[in-house]
């Protein structure tokens, strides 16, 4: 959701993993502002077709758009337990889309409030902080019962770093994005390139031999993986041409 906004600029959290892991991962931002949890599972399967390939770890970060309400939006706020129903069927959508393992997916809870600075600040914004904490206990548990890993972002974070208020919200300072990241960088295990330097490297066949043992599709699905997507082609293709749409 739109706790993410400023993840990837210099100072976000997406940025010093980006820094951190620079020749080993492209770290990728997808970002719904004011989508609620329910918005954003009936909409996951749709994103993740368009994945070319599998990430070796899925970050989610929900949770504050499901509460938080601008003077405008006559939304009415999730209930705790209907956001934990949605946020289990999310990753089980991504697990279902993604050939990922469930221990490579990371729920981050929703960021913490400064109470005094948010209410100074709020310029018709409205926040229920209890259902902050019962969405951070629905994280939890729903992490713990699927097997994800989970950052409780309340624990990890002093208050007071969750403190520059925006009109459309609020979000982390620079120093909260650095403790962020390195707590997610805990939870990163990174595996290295099966390919050598190019300096160990005997000859090209060699790095024929391990891209094709490293291949997502084996070797020999791969005549079948092109049958099928031949037939669905003209498939497709006869089927428009039947309705006069081609």
């Amino acid at each position: 959701d739109s706790q993410v906004d400023d993840c990837l600029r210099i100072y976000g959290f997406g940025s010093h993993l980006n820094d951190r892991f620079t020749g080993y991962a492209d770290i990728v931002l997808r970002k719904f502002p004011g989508y609620t949890a329910e918005w954003l599972k009936s909409i996951t399967s749709s994103l993740l077709k368009n994945v070319g390939s599998t990430p070796d770890y899925v970050i989610l970060m929900l949770g504050r758009d499901d509460c938080l309400r601008k003077i405008d939006d006559t939304r009415p706020v999730t209930d705790a337990k209907k956001f934990g129903k949605n946020l289990d069927l999310i990753l089980e959508k991504i697990t279902n889309e993604l050939d990922i393992k469930l221990e490579r997916l990371i729920v981050i809870s929703p960021l913490p409030v400064h109470t005094m600075r948010f209410q100074s600040s709020f310029r018709g914004l409205t926040l229920d902080e209890r259902l902050l904490t019962e969405y951070t206990k629905q994280c939890k548990l729903v992490a713990a019962e699927v097997g994800t890993h989970f950052i409780n972002s309340s624990e990890v974070l002093d208050r007071a770093l969750d403190s520059n208020i925006k009109e459309d919200g609020y979000t982390l300072s620079p120093d909260g994005h650095v403790t962020l990241a390195n707590e997610l960088e805990k939870q990163i295990e990174v595996v290295a390139s099966p390919f050598p330097s190019y300096d160990k490297v005997i000859n090209i066949d060699e790095l024929k031999k391990i891209a094709k043992e490293t291949a997502v599709v084996a070797a020999e699905n791969i005549a079948a993986y092109t049958y099928v997507a031949t037939v669905d082609q003209y498939s497709a293709y006869f089927s428009k041409s039947y309705n006069g749409k081609v």
